[in-house]
């Protein structure tokens, strides 16, 4: 997934929506379950480089609200939980051995568009906030990351309160510096999630 391609689509649903009327029907706060496609890209920079790419599935939870405006805009804040993976140890004679362990992801964001009918396309952006980082293997200090997260959606009410998504989002856990048998090197972590979702508004 890249990021052109996220931020022209999120671009491409607000100029078509723009002539939509406003749709109050969306307002009220919301929770709801998710089942999370994720690509992670976790890697190390510098001399002896690693680099790991982790596909997994796994379960999520979000709450929100949304407001409809006068011009047609439906906005709203949303946060986020979901699971971040853990992969096997690597070795190297550069980096000695180094893992990448994490257990989750928090994820406040807005969210914005339009809707028409029972469809509500919109973007979102916010950060995020994970324990998922690169280290040095054995390490004991806990480690906390944040980074920005964006990305497009679509969700279609299903009836009495209920409502389905379908989200692809980006997150940005920026770069950290971690020491690697005495040497300093920057490690990121990058994640692409596919998002289905089950809402329901109150």
């Amino acid at each position: 997934m890249q990021y052109s391609k996220i931020l022209a689509a999120a671009l491409c649903v607000s100029v078509h929506g723009s002539a939509l009327l406003a749709d109050s029907s969306w307002d009220g706060f919301y929770m709801g379950l998710s089942l999370d496609g994720t690509r992670t890209n976790a890697s190390v920079g510098g001399n002896g480089s690693q680099s790991r790419k982790i596909q997994a599935a796994s379960l999520g939870a979000y709450a929100g609200f949304n407001r409809s405006t006068k011009s047609g805009l439906i906005w709203g804040g949303e946060i986020g939980l979901s699971a971040a993976e853990s992969t096997p140890n690597l070795t190297t004679g550069a980096l000695g051995t180094t893992e990448f362990n994490g257990k989750f992801v928090v994820n406040p964001r807005l969210r914005a568009g339009f809707a028409t009918g029972n469809l509500f396309l919109y973007g979102t952006a916010g950060v995020a906030i994970s324990d998922a980082v690169v280290r040095s293997a054995g390490a004991t200090t806990k480690d906390y990351t944040m980074g920005v997260s964006y990305g497009i959606g679509a969700e279609m009410k299903m009836g009495n309160g209920w409502s389905t998504r379908l989200d692809l989002t980006r997150t940005d856990l920026g770069q950290k510096n971690q020491i690697f048998n005495g040497l300093t090197r920057n490690t990121s972590v990058k994640m692409d999630k596919i998002t289905l979702g089950l809402t329901k508004s109150f």
